[in-house]
């Protein structure tokens, strides 16, 4: 299992638009060690069924993953916008078993199953602490891919808490993005619409809008990860068969408008498309 001892979260580089107050969370997070504070004691005695310290390892996946989500909380919801499984890449907490990656070396068309169960039981964590609300109303199954899409979740002001950030602050900055959104719009919606809205309906509305987004995602990813699969096992000219194909079903009926310079041209681009949707490059002739 390749494992790393010490996940930590970095900042990408292009994340530079966020809120100052983001900016102080994430920092604030990353200053100390969260399972320390004096809310992750006094939640531990009263909320969680964990009565000791967390040990090494698990108070290292808790810090990783707090700054994360610090970084993705929005403070008109307090919902935190990214999925667990990129929450652990992003913390690097994400692992890899040497099977995994001895099948992904023997068959490039194989992709490395990953665990995130680091993160999950740090997550679960944080859930018990009383930091972070993950109703299971809020969770939606999806019936084609067999599995749940991204969790729903919403941090709450002991998240807050447990980095040094007070309550009043917390509700500051959270009146303060209320009040821009009101005015400028958000998630869709217009400042008349949100301004109409009460919390509650605004958070069930974002919750609707993640899903949907996570919908789309895994759809994107399905597309991509049966490309893959179609080019990979194919040669050239099976490509452009497939290619073909997918420009025969796009145009429809329209297809009686081209002439053979024309389709060739779209199925050439189609080929490119695919190719760098897909990363799969060109098979030899």
């Amino acid at each position: 299992m390749c494992k790393n001892r010490f996940p930590e979260y970095q900042v990408p580089e292009n994340h530079t638009k966020r809120l100052a107050f983001i900016a102080d969370l994430v920092s604030a997070s990353q200053a100390r060690d969260v399972t320390q504070s004096d809310v992750a004691v006094l939640c531990r005695r009263q909320n969680s069924t964990r009565q000791k310290r967390f040990y090494t390892d698990r108070a290292r996946a808790i810090n990783a993953l707090h700054a994360v989500f610090a970084e993705h909380v929005n403070m008109a919801t307090f919902q935190v916008r990214i999925s667990i499984r990129n929450a652990s890449d992003a913390a690097r907490l994400t692992t890899v078993s040497k099977a995994e990656l001895d099948k992904a070396a023997a068959n490039p068309a194989y992709a490395a199953q990953v665990s995130i169960s680091r993160a999950s039981r740090a997550f679960r964590d944080m859930i018990d602490l009383g930091w972070i609300i993950a109703d299971e109303q809020w969770q939606v199954w999806d019936k084609a891919a067999g599995a749940w899409i991204d969790k729903v979740f919403e941090v709450t002001e002991l998240f807050f808490n447990a980095a040094g950030i007070t309550t009043d602050r917390v509700m500051k900055i959270h009146r303060q993005r209320m009040a821009w959104i009101t005015k400028r719009g958000d998630m869709g919606l217009t400042p008349e619409q949100i301004g109409n809205m009460s919390i509650t309906q605004l958070k069930e509305h974002a919750r609707t809008v993640y899903r949907h987004k996570a919908f789309e995602r895994r759809a994107k990813d399905h597309a991509r990860k049966k490309v893959i699969r179609q080019l990979q096992e194919g040669d050239l000219a099976a490509q452009r068969r497939i290619a073909q194909n997918r420009v025969l079903d796009a145009l429809g009926d329209e297809i009686r408008f081209l002439d053979k310079d024309q389709f060739k041209d779209l199925v050439n681009r189609e080929i490119a498309m695919l190719r760098k949707f897909s990363g799969v490059s060109a098979p030899p002739h």
